[in-house]
């Protein structure tokens, strides 16, 4: 089991909440208004009851718990995740970034789920910058195996992978925003995603873990089967996934800190190993974080 607090007591947050208990991890929820809270806890009754009865949830019953508190310090002071989220207000989400980072443990990742705002601009203020990053869970969250992740210039990589281990054990599958636009799904591809969830999750007796997931093809243009739809001039395009050091095989390997993905995993530990600098920004290359393609 793992702690974790959810700021922020709107529709999405709501959701994040329940995908979190669900699988069996505590979950402290703070809001600042008492109405809220009280609201909150209606709401995923009535989300929990709905989802039963489409045959999202085999269970009416998640294994964690959920505590509800009207205190930030209390909220995140000992959790191991800190998942924000509140409005798109920039000054809204500094303030919260700058307590949050003081108030919660020295190695507590701290989460945006900002859909267009600079995770830079969000933790300007903030203790630790390299222990947040934006994890945005994509709407319907119960369903969609997918989660959308953009790191800022200073995320670590044991942020990345730790992020990525949490989110896995839940069988979800992380990966990086392309481009400078968040994955967005139109209704019809998210009741596709959900009958999907629903057919395969019957097919294995209700055991999430069983179910295969894929990582979406960033280099792929079928919006519908993947996700998202690319710019043709984008650099992931279908014509330049090749890794840019050998041109063989296919890039893999997310370059820190400058987060390019443009050589393969072989490549990319040469170039460390050698002390190179990044073939597209020239910047020193820490480390380097591998990623997985469908």
């Amino acid at each position: 089991m793992v702690k974790v607090a959810v700021v922020g007591g709107g529709s999405l947050g709501v959701k994040i909440i329940g995908e979190l208990a669900y699988h069996g991890h505590e979950v402290r929820v703070y809001d600042r208004s008492p109405e809220s809270l009280d609201k909150v806890r209606l709401r995923i009754q009535e989300d929990k009851r709905l989802l039963t009865e489409d045959g999202v949830l085999m269970s009416p019953t998640f294994l964690g718990e959920v505590y509800y508190m009207s205190r930030l310090e209390d909220a995140v002071k000992s959790v191991d995740f800190v998942f924000e989220a509140v409005p798109e207000d920039l000054a809204l989400k500094q303030d919260l970034f700058e307590w949050v980072s003081q108030s919660c443990k020295a190695d507590t990742v701290i989460a945006s789920n900002s859909m267009n705002l600079s995770i830079d601009d969000i933790v300007e203020r903030a203790a630790c910058k390299e222990r947040c990053l934006v994890v945005r869970f994509l709407f319907p969250v119960y369903c969609i195996p997918e989660v959308e992740i953009v790191p800022g210039k200073n995320t670590s990589l044991q942020t990345l992978e730790k992020v990525r281990n949490f989110l896995s054990r839940m069988g979800k599958v992380a990966f990086f925003r392309s481009g400078k636009d968040p994955l967005v799904l139109s209704p019809e591809e998210r009741e596709l995603k959900k009958m999907e969830f629903i057919r395969n999750l019957q097919e294995h007796k209700g055991s999430l873990l069983k179910i295969k997931r894929n990582v979406p093809n960033l280099s792929d243009k079928t919006l519908l089967s993947k996700g998202v739809d690319l710019d043709s001039d984008h650099e992931y395009s279908t014509r330049e996934k090749d890794c840019v050091v050998c041109m063989d095989e296919e890039r893999n390997c997310v370059l820190h800190p400058c987060h390019h993905i443009c050589t393969c995993t072989t490549c990319g530990r040469l170039l460390l190993k050698r002390q190179d600098a990044c073939p597209i920004c020239r910047k020193h290359i820490a480390s380097i974080f591998r990623v997985f393609h469908s």
